[in-house]
């Protein structure tokens, strides 16, 4: 990957959101997690200084939060 530092949390999936958020910006500190509802829309271009946590309703991470 061209981006630098950790870029993907497969272990998060499950957790809250919030949870998961704390987690990914502590382990790479040059990303800035983003929490998004299942079904919202997202623009497709790649930023490595962004991560997206896929969140249920019920606020738990619902797929493999990766960089982008």
């Amino acid at each position: 990957s061209r981006c630098q530092g950790k870029s993907s949390w497969p272990q998060l999936v499950g957790s809250t959101g919030a949870a998961a958020k704390a987690v990914i910006e502590r382990e790479n500190p040059r990303v800035r997690a983003v929490i998004i509802k299942v079904g919202s829309g997202a623009t497709k271009d790649f930023r490595c200084d962004r991560v997206r946590v896929w969140v249920t309703e019920r606020g738990i991470v619902a797929r493999p939060p990766t960089i982008g």
